[in-house]
């Protein structure tokens, strides 16, 4: 990565991921936080950075924050979600079970 183009990086993911969350886009979400991964490992490679690249840096890190936060809320909304579905499942079951015990009698 040049150096003039480390605040540009991460403003750039900083918009992304800004989008992102917004519209709850999950998959995109996934596809940015890898791409953060990579420009940070790109970023500790270098011998230092500049004040507002550093900057950057930190908004990135409290956006990014943000989306963990928001995707563990949706991770948790689909597993209500799930579990619900799993409770109407039992229930459709043992509604069959009864109607079978009833037609073989």
């Amino acid at each position: 990565m040049q150096r003039a183009s480390e605040l540009r990086a991460l403003q750039q993911l900083h918009a992304q991921l800004s989008q992102a969350l917004e519209q709850a886009d999950w998959t995109r979400i996934g596809e940015i936080d890898a791409l953060i991964r990579a420009c940070l490992q790109l970023l500790a490679g270098l011998p230092t950075l500049s004040d507002e690249v550093l900057e950057a840096k930190k908004q990135l890190r409290q956006l990014h924050g943000q989306a963990r936060i928001a995707c563990a809320e949706e991770c948790e909304r689909v597993r209500r979600l799930l579990l619900t579905h799993l409770e109407y499942a039992e229930g459709r079951s043992a509604y069959m079970r009864v109607d079978l015990y009833q037609a073989g009698r």
